[in-house]
């Protein structure tokens, strides 16, 4: 019974311990899935940040180059005695930009006309004269050219401060500008410069590269002739600093910003935040095309998950370890239960077939079990002999002690007839006060002599509950099993009890 307990408590830990690991398997296979779910999504948030943030950087250089090209139109399309009005037409457009500090108008100007016009010039902005900057740092007062060329004079500026003021009379000479308005002349189209220092941070050595101009060609009505330039100065850094580079998710992506010249190849960092260095993931380019620049944006996200997405996982794999824990736990007591209620019917199974089988008197095997283990023996065609007992006088019995006495004898008879069959002989009760023995012993003189002995024990059997003078016996009839059916096997075991009785009771017959 103990092995039996010890062998259903280890099958209940085994199958506790394996939904336990089932359950871990599938929070492994959940963090798998919502793992791969997370790096999804932020493919697609990430994708979505950069179309925004380019789409944005798109909008607010196009809006300042649409201001400058505006500008532009002003001088197209009215007449030099008009342009006065200048400031007038690009106070709403600066405005409304917050990078865009300055527009300014460069005429266009032959050597020979660069006395009058300063003298012009000079009647509306006393301090007005012509200089220019060769190279960083240098300014040089005065025209500097070889006589044929046309310059390009800042003639009028908005919005009038001090920084603006300082650039009227100024006129580049530096190649890498007059190749700008050179391209911008002979396509019509914008001209932008790389990253340069702006006069309005007045250009100092060592003064940061904060922005850009943007050279708008304005053509005589009806022709190719160049009147002039329309130079926007647009600050970049402005552009840059309003850019998101921590998301909503929680990570910090790198961002640097490449200006692509064509007609620089080189390699120009216009921005780089400071999460650029620290990220060491996966870099994603976008190319934005202005006019004669490539800017390429480039985006590095970090390889690391965010601490929301630790948190999720972690969270995940919490349950599901308690998730487990608990159904290991259900399942334990389940079977517990189960193998309790198996035991418990098995129990009462045993029970119920002892009650069925067994004489409630004598707690020997009743009627019925004899019945079907003498027509067992009978198909295994086996030799055995059937044995009938009878106590003798035993109405008698009952008349003068009572019924109660009557039952006591049987228990006693048929508890020292259980005990002195062999293991192999089975004692029954048919009913009454006859017994019934199914035996082994099929030889004539052992049989007799087996059953001669048990006659002469029970004769000698003491009942101090009843009379010491009371003496119990048997008449016995035995029949060996001779190849026929049960009925003509109890008859035969009858007559030989009949016999026995007729003899003087107290003895065995066997035939």
């Amino acid at each position: 019974m103990v092995t039996r307990v010890n062998l259903e408590d280890r099958g209940v830990k085994r199958y506790s311990l394996t939904v336990f690991v089932c359950g871990i398997m599938f929070t492994v296979l959940i963090l798998h899935l919502v793992s791969i779910g997370q790096k999804q999504t932020t493919q697609n948030n990430v994708e979505f940040f950069i179309d925004r943030q380019v789409e944005s950087l798109e909008t607010l250089v196009n809006n300042d180059i649409s201001f400058i090209g505006a500008g532009a139109s002003f001088f197209q399309a009215t007449n030099p005695p008009a342009w006065v009005h200048f400031s007038t037409f690009a106070q709403p457009l600066i405005a409304n930009s917050k990078s865009l500090v300055a527009m300014q108008w460069m005429k266009t100007v032959y050597p020979e006309q660069i006395t009058d016009y300063v003298a012009k010039m000079r009647t509306r902005f006393p301090g007005y004269s012509i200089k220019t900057m060769p190279e960083f740092g240098v300014i040089k007062q005065g025209y500097v050219g070889d006589g044929n060329k046309a310059i390009y004079l800042i003639s009028d500026t908005f919005p009038i401060n001090k920084a603006n003021v300082e650039t009227l009379g100024f006129y580049p000479s530096n190649p890498k500008i007059t190749q700008l308005i050179d391209a911008a002349k002979s396509t019509g189209l914008p001209a932008i410069s790389g990253r340069t220092v702006l006069l309005q941070d007045r250009a100092v050595e060592g003064q940061p590269q904060r922005g850009f101009l943007a050279f708008y060609p304005v053509f005589k009505s009806g022709s190719q002739t160049l009147q002039g330039v329309v130079v926007g100065a647009i600050r970049s850094t402005v552009y840059f600093d309003n850019m998101v580079t921590h998301t909503s998710w929680g990570q910090d992506i790198g961002v640097r910003v490449l200006d692509i010249a064509l007609s620089d190849p080189s390699n120009t960092i216009l921005y780089q935040n400071s999460h650029w260095d620290s990220n060491q993931g996966q870099v994603t380019e976008v190319t934005m095309k202005f006019y004669n620049h490539d800017w390429t944006l480039q985006f590095k996200q970090d390889h690391r998950m965010s601490d929301s997405d630790i948190f999720l996982l972690a969270c995940i794999a919490f349950s599901g370890v308690v998730i487990s824990l608990l159904l290991a736990y259900v399942v334990q007591l389940m079977l517990r239960e189960q193998y309790r209620l198996a035991m418990l019917v098995s129990r009462r199974t045993r029970d119920l077939q002892y009650l069925v089988d067994r004489d409630p008197l004598t707690e020997v095997y009743n009627r019925r079990a004899f019945n079907r283990l003498a027509e067992y023996q009978i198909e295994r065609h086996q030799c055995f002999s059937l044995v009938i007992v009878d106590i003798d006088n035993f109405k008698t019995i009952n008349d003068q002690y009572g019924h109660v006495t009557g039952d006591a004898i049987l228990r006693k008879v048929a508890c020292f007839m259980r005990g002195y069959v062999s293991d192999k002989d089975t004692v029954f009760r048919l009913g009454g006060d006859e017994f019934a023995i199914i035996s082994e012993r099929h030889d004539y003189l052992t049989l007799g002599h087996y059953l001669s002995n048990l006659c002469r024990q029970i004769e000698h059997l003491e009942w101090p509950d009843i009379d010491h003078d009371f003496s119990c016996t048997l008449s016995i009839g035995a029949a060996i099993y001779r190849g026929e059916q049960l009925e003509q096997l109890l008859n035969r075991a009858d007559e030989q009890l009949y016999f026995s009785k007729e003899q003087g009771r107290n003895r065995a017959s066997v035939v």
